[in-house]
C-alpha cells in the first residue's frame, strides 16, 4: 500500500512520510484509523524504544487484570524515573500508580493526585485511553470518598468520551482496547447502582455484555452477570435476577474467580434465590 492510498480520507501523504521518519507522533484518532486500514493492532506499533520498560508495564496489567495487585504493586515499585522518556511511559505510570493506590491502598487522595498528573500533564487529546480510564479512575476516586455529584461528573465524561471514539474508528481486534472499553462500562455501572440507579447501570451493562459477546470474550463475563443479576433484584425482576446470578455463579467457577464465588452465593442467600447444583465430577 502506497503513502497516498494509507493517507487517503485520514491526513495528508506528508503526515504519513513524517510519521515513517518518526518525525511526528499523530493523534490517537489518526493511529487508529491508520491502524485499521492497515489490519493490525494499535499496541503493535505503540512500543516505546525502551521494550524492557513496554514488558514491565505488559506485565503489571496483566497482573491487575488477574486481581493480583500485589504482586503487580511489586513490579511497579521496579520502575526508575529515569526509565519514563516518553509521554506514553509517563501516562501509564501515572495510571497504574493511581490505580494500585486507589484499588490496592485505598488512598483515594493519591489516586486523584496521579490520575491528575496524567491528565493535566501528558495527554495531548481527550481521544487517548490512558485520559478516559484516568478520568473514570478519578470518579471511582471520588466515590471512595463519598463525594458522588463529583464522581459522577467523572464517570459520565469516560463513558461519553468512550462512545464517541467508538463511533469515529474502534480499532479491530484489539484485546486491549476491548478489555478497557469493558472495564469502562463495568466500573461505571458500578456506581450507578451505588447511587440508585439501576435502569443505567443494567443499559452500561448491557453495552459491555454485547462488546464481550461480539468478540467472544470472557474478560470480566462472571462479574458482568452477577452486576445484572444484582440490579434485576433492586427493579423486582426476580427471574431475570434469578437467571443472571446462575449465569454468573456458573462462569465464576469456569474463571476460577473464588472471590466472586462466594460473594454470589451470598447474595443468592440473602435474595432467596436457590444456589444452583453442581453435579460432582465422575
Amino acid at each position: 500500500m502506497s503513502q497516498k492510498e494509507l493517507a487517503e480520507g485520514i491526513c495528508t501523504q506528508a503526515t504519513i512520510s513524517l510519521i515513517e521518519k518518526k518525525s511526528k507522533i499523530p493523534s490517537m484518532k489518526i493511529m487508529m484509523k491508520i491502524c485499521n486500514r492497515l489490519g493490525i493492532r494499535l499496541s503493535e506499533v505503540i512500543i516505546e524504544n525502551d521494550d524492557q520498560l513496554y514488558r514491565t508495564f505488559k506485565k503489571i496489567d496483566l497482573l491487575i487484570r488477574h486481581t493480583k495487585l500485589e504482586e503487580a504493586q511489586e513490579v511497579f515499585t521496579k520502575i526508575r524515573p529515569k526509565q519514563l522518556r516518553s509521554n506514553s511511559d509517563k501516562k501509564q505510570y501515572y495510571y497504574y500508580e493511581g490505580y494500585l493506590q486507589l484499588v490496592l491502598n485505598d488512598n483515594a487522595d493519591e489516586a486523584i493526585f496521579n490520575f491528575g498528573m496524567l491528565l493535566n500533564q501528558f495527554v495531548k487529546s481527550s481521544h487517548d485511553m490512558f485520559a478516559i480510564l484516568a478520568t473514570l479512575g478519578t470518579g471511582l476516586a471520588y466515590e471512595r470518598k463519598q463525594s458522588y455529584d463529583k464522581a459522577e461528573i467523572f464517570v459520565k465524561q469516560a463513558v461519553a468520551t468512550l462512545h464517541t471514539m467508538d463511533a469515529q474508528a474502534a480499532p479491530i481486534g484489539d484485546d486491549d482496547y476491548l478489555q478497557n472499553e469493558i472495564l469502562i462500562y463495568a466500573s461505571a455501572a458500578q456506581l450507578y447502582a451505588k447511587i440508585n440507579f439501576p435502569e443505567e447501570a443494567l443499559e452500561l451493562i448491557d453495552l459491555a455484555l454485547k462488546k464481550a459477546q461480539d468478540s467472544q470474550s470472557l474478560y470480566l463475563l462472571d462479574r458482568l452477570y452477577a452486576q445484572k443479576a444484582a440490579n434485576e433484584v433492586v427493579l423486582n425482576n426476580v427471574q431475570a435476577a434469578h437467571d443472571h446470578y446462575y449465569v454468573a455463579y456458573a462462569l465464576s467457577l469456569v474463571t476460577h474467580n473464588e472471590l466472586l464465588t462466594q460473594k454470589i452465593i451470598k447474595e443468592m442467600a440473602e435474595y432467596h434465590i436457590a444456589p444452583l447444583k453442581i453435579a460432582n465430577e465422575a
